[in-house]
């Protein structure tokens, strides 16, 4: 009877073990204000923000980054498709194969929940979202962060096919880090307007 006291306590107090939380943004640096790479000439880190050249005038640099968020993305098809904002989003592919050819796909998948915390599924949605606003808004020159800590900022365009190797091949560790940058990049230009009117029959704007 003491025997199963104590196996019992053991479990009770097994089960209260605070919950581990990993900061899988530590170490990367952001940048301060995303711009196309061109328009910050010798820029290394994120707080050397004064350009040593004026910049070139038709790199677009007083062009705020546009972005939307996966769940922009899942709800509005008719953006992906091309029958809103005039341009054909698909198809579209994760790291080597995972290939998307429609709306519908986009959406299926961005609806599946990564079970048990999967890290390919958390970065398979923050990339696929960050390809879709690479294609709309023309975002991939924008330098973004630096993740590897050699002082350098990444620009868009790195961080996707840094996210396509951790796709493929990555360490679940990897496969979140990637997911979270993608994730802060995803939300880093959401409120900036559009110049459609994103409207899907209903869709949740």
């Amino acid at each position: 009877m003491r025997a199963l006291l104590f196996a019992s306590a053991l479990a009770l107090l097994a089960g209260c073990e605070p919950e581990v939380r990993i900061d899988y943004l530590a170490g990367v640096t952001f940048a301060l204000a995303p711009v196309p790479k061109a328009c910050v000439p010798g820029l290394e880190i994120a707080t050397e923000t004064v350009p040593t050249t004026p910049p070139p005038e038709d790199e677009g640099c007083d062009v705020p980054l546009v972005t939307r968020t996966q769940g922009f993305w899942k709800n509005h098809p008719c953006v992906v498709d091309g029958e809103v904002g005039g341009a054909v989003l698909v198809p579209v592919t994760l790291g080597s194969g995972l290939a998307f050819g429609s709306a519908a796909e986009v959406s299926a998948y961005l609806e599946t929940p990564p079970k048990g915390g999967n890290g390919q599924i958390i970065l398979g949605h923050q990339l696929l979202a960050a390809k879709l606003n690479v294609a709309a808004f023309d975002i991939g020159r924008y330098v973004f962060a630096d993740v590897d800590g050699d002082g350098a900022l990444e620009t868009v365009d790195d961080l996707i096919a840094l996210g396509d190797e951790a796709f493929d091949g990555g360490s679940d560790y990897d496969q979140k880090r990637l997911g979270a940058v993608l994730d802060r990049l995803n939300n880093a230009g959401d409120e900036a307007p559009l110049t459609f009117e994103p409207s899907c029959g209903g869709a949740a704007e």
